[in-house]
C-alpha cells in the first residue's frame, strides 16, 4: 500500500508541480475538460426542461369540465401582435364568489384591470413603446408570478372582459390540469431523437478524451523516462493514472462551477424563440452522477490505452524517434460494425423502437469511426508528401513525426460536421415524410389581413376609417353554381370594387361590372354565354339558387397579386351584377388593409384601432400553415431543440479546439525558439502552425463528408423515403469547419510570438 501510496504521489507531483510548465499544462487540460463537463451536465437538463414547460402550460389550462357547487369563471382568450412580438391575452371575469382564480395572479381582474407578465411589463414601461400602451389602457393591478409563465420572455395579460361581452364564451371550472408527458413515441421520431442526440454528443466525449490528451507526447516521454530508470509497467500506469485524475477531477469540479454559473445567465438568452429560467436547467440526479463517474473513467481509459507504446518501447519515445506506422485493421472493425448494425436494424421494420435503437447503435459506432480512422488518414496522407514553401515543409514534416497530435485536435470538428451532414438529410427526409407545413410570408408586406366575425365587418371598418393611411377592403367570395338540372359546376367569385382597386388598381371599377382573370392555357368558367343558377341564398342550396346568364364580354384583369382568391379563368363579378340584385348573406368576412410598408408602425396603429373588437376579429400578416399533428409538432420540437444542441456543440468545437491548439504551441515552444533563433520569420512559423492544422482539417472535411453521406443513406434506406442531401449546406457546413481552423489560427498568433522568444530555450 505505501508503494502504490508513493506511486499516486508522484503522479500528482508530475501533473501540478515542477514550475510553470506542468502548471499550464494542468490548466489547459483541466479547462478542456470543464467545458465538456458543463455541456454534458446541460444535455442532461433537457429532459427536466421540457418537463417543467409542460408542467406549467399545464397548470395555466383552463379546465371546463362542471364541478358541482363552483361558479365557473367566463373566459375567452385572444392575441395580439407587437412588431414581432406574439402577446395572449386571457379574459376572464367571475360569476360568483368562488370562481376559479388562474395561477399567478392573486385575484380577478375588473373589467378596468390587467395582470400582466413581467416580460410584458417590461415592454409596457419602454417609452418607445406608446402605441402599445394605447392598446391596453387599463390600469395595470399586478405582475404575475414568473413561476407561473412558461417562458420567462412570454408577453402574456389577464384582463377584465368589460363591455364587449363575448357571445360564446367558455365557462371555466377550474384552472390547472396534470401534465401528459408522452411516453410511446413514433419510431420515426424516436430515430431522429437518438441519432440527434448521438450527433451532438459524440463530439462532446471526443473533445473530453482529447483533453485528457494534452501534452501527450510530453508525458510520454516523462513515463517513458521512468521506466528507464527502473520503474515497472504497473507502476508507470499507477503514476500516470495519479497524473490523469489530478486533471479529470479538477475539470469535474470546474464544469459544474461553470455549469451553475452558466445557468443563472440563462433567462437573458434567447434560441429559436425559446428561453428557459434558471431554476429549469437542472440534471437528472442519475444522469449527473452517470457524468460524475464516467469522466475520471474515460480519462482513465483514455491515459492508460495511451501507454501501450510507452511500456513496451520506452527507449523509442525517449529518443524521440518516428512512431510506428499505425494498422487499420481495428479501426475498420469498428467502422464495419457500426455499417452491420444499420443494415441489420435490429431485424425488425421500421415501426419497431428496437429498429430505431439499432440504428442509433450503428450511427454511434459509425461517427466513432472519423476520429479514429483520421489519424491513420492524415499518416498516410502526408507520409509521401515532399517539398514545397519552408511553412509548408515544415508543417509536413511535423505531421510526419506525429500526426496523431493534429488528429486529435481537428477530430472532433471531423465528427461534428459528419453528424450534421447526416442529421441534415434526415431531418430534410423527415420533414417529407410528416407533411410538415413551411409558414410562407405573404407577397405583399404593405397588406395585413384580418379576420372578422360574422356580423362584425360594419364595425371594423368603421374602426378602421379613422387610420391614417390605410385602405380596407373585403376578400371576394367565391359562390357554388349549378347546371340546371342541379349538377353543381364550380365556384363563381364575387368581389367588390374596394378589393379590385386594392388588388388590381382598377380605379374605374363600378358596381355592376363583370371581369375575367384571363389566361389562354386554361379554360374559362363559366363559359361566355352560358346559363348557370348561383347559390345567393342563406342555405347554400340549389333551391334558393338564382338563374345567371354568363356576359359573353367581361374585362379583363392585369396580372393577378393574390393567386389564392383569383385564379386563372375565373368570371369575377361585383355584387350589382348578381341575378335580381338579391344581397349575399351575413358571412365571417376576410378584410385586406393596405398600408405604407415604410411606416413601421402602421400595422401597430390597425391592430390599436381593432383592440376594442378583440374576439371579433383577428389579423395576421403572413399566411397560417394548417394545423399541426402530433407528430408534426413533436418533429418541429425535437428539429428546435437539435439546432439549440448544435450551437452549444459548435461552440464547443471552436473553445476545444482553441485550447488543443494552444497546447500544441505550448508543448513545442522549444522547437519554435530554436527556429526563430536560428532566423526562421515569425511569418513562416504561422504559417506553418496554419498549414498544421488546414492539412488535417481538409483531410478531416473529405472523411466527414463521406462518412456523414454514407450514414444519412444507411439510415434512410428504402423505410424512410427518398434521401435527400442539402449540398449547399453541405458546402457552407464544410467552409465553416475550415473557417473554423483559420480563425483558431488567428487567435494562437500571440502565443506563438511568446513561445518563440529567447527564453523559451531554457530547460527545466
Amino acid at each position: 500500500m505505501r508503494a502504490w501510496l508513493n506511486d499516486l504521489a508522484i503522479g500528482v507531483r508530475l501533473a501540478v508541480g515542477g514550475g510553470r510548465t506542468p502548471m499550464a499544462r494542468f490548466l489547459l487540460s483541466t479547462l478542456g475538460i470543464a467545458i465538456a463537463v458543463a455541456v454534458l451536465l446541460l444535455a442532461s437538463s433537457v429532459s427536466t426542461v421540457v418537463h417543467a414547460r409542460d408542467s406549467r402550460a399545464a397548470a395555466g389550462m383552463a379546465d371546463s369540465r362542471q364541478i358541482e357547487g363552483v361558479a365557473p369563471t367566463t373566459y375567452m382568450p385572444a392575441s395580439t401582435q407587437w412588431h414581432e412580438i406574439e402577446v395572449l391575452e386571457l379574459f376572464v371575469a367571475g360569476t360568483g364568489p368562488n370562481s376559479p382564480v388562474p395561477r399567478g395572479i392573486p385575484r380577478l381582474p375588473a373589467a378596468d384591470e390587467i395582470y400582466v407578465s413581467p416580460a410584458l411589463a417590461a415592454t409596457l414601461a419602454d417609452p418607445d413603446n406608446g402605441l402599445l400602451r394605447e392598446r391596453f389602457p387599463q390600469r395595470i393591478a399586478g405582475v404575475i408570478d414568473a413561476d407561473t409563465i412558461v417562458d420567462p420572455r412570454q408577453h402574456l395579460l389577464y384582463g377584465g372582459i368589460g363591455a364587449l361581452q363575448p357571445e360564446s364564451p367558455m365557462l371555466v371550472y377550474a384552472f390547472g390540469n396534470a401534465p401528459v408527458f408522452e411516453h410511446d413515441m413514433d419510431p420515426g421520431l424516436l430515430l431522429l431523437l437518438l441519432l440527434g442526440t448521438v450527433a451532438l454528443l459524440v463530439p462532446v466525449f471526443i473533445f473530453l478524451a482529447a483533453s485528457t490528451r494534452i501534452a501527450g507526447a510530453e508525458r510520454d516521454r516523462r513515463l517513458s523516462a521512468l521506466r528507464l530508470v527502473g520503474a515497472d509497467g504497473r507502476q508507470v500506469r499507477r503514476i500516470a493514472a495519479a497524473e490523469t485524475l489530478v486533471s479529470a477531477c479538477a475539470g469535474l469540479v470546474l464544469g459544474w462551477a461553470l455549469f451553475l454559473g452558466g445557468r443563472e445567465l440563462a433567462t437573458g438568452v434567447t434560441l429559436m424563440g425559446i428561453s428557459v429560467p434558471p431554476q429549469d436547467i437542472r440534471p437528472i440526479w442519475w444522469l449527473a452522477v452517470l457524468v460524475v463517474l464516467a469522466i475520471p473513467a474515460l480519462a482513465l481509459s483514455t491515459a492508460q490505452f495511451a501507454l501501450r507504446g510507452t511500456i513496451i518501447e520506452p527507449l523509442g519515445v525517449v529518443r524521440r524517434a518516428k512512431p510506428v506506422r499505425r494498422r487499420i485493421s481495428w479501426r475498420l472493425a469498428v467502422v464495419a460494425l457500426g455499417v452491420v448494425l444499420l443494415l441489420w436494424r435490429g431485424g425488425v421494420g421500421a415501426g419497431y423502437q428496437l429498429w430505431a435503437y439499432a440504428i442509433a447503435a450503428g450511427a454511434t459506432l459509425l461517427l466513432l469511426g472519423v476520429p479514429i480512422l483520421l489519424p491513420w488518414v492524415v499518416e498516410r496522407a502526408v507520409g509521401r508528401l515532399r517539398g514545397g514553401p519552408t511553412s509548408w515543409q515544415l508543417a509536413i514534416r511535423r505531421l510526419q513525426l506525429d500526426s496523431g497530435t493534429s488528429a486529435r485536435v481537428v477530430g472532433g470538428v471531423a465528427v461534428v460536421l459528419a453528424g450534421a451532414i447526416a442529421l441534415q438529410s434526415l431531418l430534410l427526409s423527415e420533414a417529407t415524410h410528416y407533411q410538415v407545413p413551411t409558414q410562407i410570408e405573404t407577397l405583399d408586406r404593405s397588406l395585413m389581413s384580418v379576420y372578422v366575425e360574422q356580423g362584425g365587418t360594419p364595425r371594423a371598418r368603421e374602426a378602421l376609417a379613422p387610420v391614417p393611411g390605410v385602405t380596407v377592403a373585403s376578400d371576394p367570395r367565391r359562390l357554388t353554381t349549378w347546371s340546371a338540372d342541379g349538377v353543381e359546376l364550380g365556384m363563381l367569385v364575387v368581389a367588390d370594387c374596394d378589393y379590385l382597386v386594392l388588388a388590381f388598381d382598377l380605379r374605374d371599377c363600378a358596381d355592376g361590372q363583370v371581369f375575367r382573370d384571363r389566361d389562354a392555357r386554361v379554360q374559362e368558367f363559366p363559359a361566355a354565354g352560358s346559363r348557370v343558377r348561383v347559390d345567393t341564398g342563406a342555405d347554400h342550396t340549389f333551391a334558393q339558387a338564382s338563374e345567371f346568364a354568363v356576359p359573353t364580354t367581361a374585362r379583363p384583369l392585369p396580372a393577378t397579386q393574390f393567386d389564392y382568391q383569383v385564379r386563372p379563368g375565373d368570371l369575377i363579378v361585383t355584387a350589382g351584377a348578381l341575378p335580381g340584385g338579391r344581397a349575399l348573406p351575413a358571412a365571417p368576412d376576410n378584410l385586406k388593409v393596405r398600408f405604407d410598408p415604410a411606416d413601421r408602425d402602421a400595422p401597430e396603429r390597425v391592430r390599436n384601432a381593432l383592440q376594442p373588437l378583440r374576439w371579433l376579429t383577428s389579423t395576421w400578416t403572413s399566411t397560417h400553415s394548417a394545423p399541426l399533428t402530433r407528430n408534426q409538432d413533436s418533429y418541429l420540437t425535437i428539429r428546435r431543440g437539435l439546432l439549440i444542441g448544435s450551437v452549444f456543440t459548435l461552440l464547443l468545437a471552436g473553445v476545444s479546439l482553441l485550447v488543443l491548439a494552444l497546447e500544441h504551441i505550448r508543448e513545442r515552444r522549444r522547437p519554435l525558439a530554436v527556429l526563430a533563433a536560428g532566423g526562421v520569420p515569425g511569418g513562416v512559423l504561422a504559417r506553418s502552425l496554419l498549414w498544421q492544422i488546414a492539412v488535417p482539417i481538409g483531410l478531416g472535411a473529405v472523411v466527414a463528408v463521406v462518412t456523414g453521406v454514407g450514414l444519412a443513406s444507411l439510415v434512410i434506406g428504402e423505410t424512410l423515403g427518398p434521401m435527400v442531401v442539402d449540398w449547399s449546406g453541405v458546402v457552407v457546413m464544410t467552409g465553416a469547419a475550415a473557417g473554423l481552423g483559420v480563425l483558431v489560427s488567428v487567435l494562437t498568433l500571440p502565443f506563438l510570438r511568446s513561445a518563440t522568444r529567447l527564453n523559451s530555450l531554457r530547460t527545466e
